[in-house]
């Protein structure tokens, strides 16, 4: 996942789930400036709408590792986690992640083998949103 995830520029085609928080990075330090006290490297970049978190996000590469998911530490640039490190996220992860782990358990397959296209409907079908559509 990456800012431009996050902006929306480039959508996820296996999403688990939506992410909504403004990108953000907390100040570094806190230093005198022409006498008075400025917070440094604070980062606030809003998400637009909530954009897809990639199933590909939470799981490692094929041959990196079998059978691991990965619903809070998911793989993101920094600014990219700014946005995806909230609780309601977490959370919908891991549910997606659950799902996965079930459906590779039941089909004898590794996690990296899961088939997307029956894990969506899963998802859904348990109340998962994957794609935001604007309301009226």
């Amino acid at each position: 996942m990456t800012q431009k995830d996050c902006e929306r520029k480039c959508i996820a085609t296996d999403s688990v789930c939506l992410g909504s928080y403004n990108m953000d990075s907390h100040n570094c330090q806190r230093i005198v400036q022409n006498g008075y006290v400025q917070n440094e490297g604070d980062v606030r970049v809003s998400a637009p709408v909530p954009y897809p978190i990639s199933y590909r996000a939470i799981i490692p590469r094929n041959g990196e590792c079998e059978n691991v998911l990965v619903p809070f530490a998911i793989s993101a640039s920094h600014i990219a986690f700014g946005s995806t490190r909230m609780e309601p996220v977490f959370m919908t992860t891991a549910q997606s992640a659950a799902t996965a782990a079930a459906f590779a358990i039941d089909d004898k397959v590794s996690i990296q083998h899961v088939k997307y296209d029956k894990l969506a409907p899963r998802l859904k079908a348990d109340g998962q949103i994957l794609v935001w559509e604007k309301i009226r």
